[in-house]
């Protein structure tokens, strides 16, 4: 079936409405040698990456791309957003290294002093030990000599009270 003249106009009016709708684009874009995977994020997205983009959404607006220049607009704030949070902490991070740096080396100071603490500790330990081996060495052998002593002592008593009975019978 061939199709009427009603069809023909129908398509050729499509095909005008559809060349009105998708004008040309015509976008000065400078030349951008920059690698994406090796952005710095925090130099290399700046003021001048945020007005290019906002350039961008400019000119779709102009060109009634509307639903691309949302879209792009959205994203550019987000990352925005994204890179004003991360610039913050890095600069936060920047104030605080310092004061880690500082601590780390107070930590490292008291695990020094711990570790000399211990071992002054386990040789006073050692010399406490050694202390009271001596002193239970010593009391033993005061005990042994007390002991000694006692057994001579009673063995001069039983002398003598032998020597003072074979006296007092020589006596009588």
């Amino acid at each position: 079936m061939a199709p009427n003249n009603k069809d023909k106009k129908k398509s050729k009016k499509t095909n005008d409405t559809e060349k009105i709708l998708e004008p040309e684009l015509m976008y000065d874009e400078g030349v951008d040698d920059t690698d994406v995977l090796e952005l710095n994020l925090y130099s290399d997205i700046n003021d001048d990456f945020f007005h290019e983009a906002n350039r961008v959404v400019q000119f779709l607006m102009e060109a009634k791309r509307h639903f691309e220049a949302s879209r792009i607009k959205r994203y550019s704030d987000i990352i925005f957003n994204l890179h004003r949070r991360y610039v913050d902490e890095v600069n936060d991070n920047e104030v605080l290294r310092p004061q880690i740096l500082s601590s780390e080396n107070k930590l490292r100071l008291a695990l020094e002093l711990t570790a000399t603490s211990e071992e002054a500790m386990q040789k006073l330990k050692e010399a406490l030990g050694d202390a009271w081996k001596e002193s239970d060495a010593s009391a033993l052998r005061e005990q042994l000599v007390q002991e000694k002593l006692q057994e001579v002592l009673i063995k001069c008593e039983g002398l003598t009270d032998r020597n003072s009975g074979t006296t007092d019978d020589a006596a009588e």
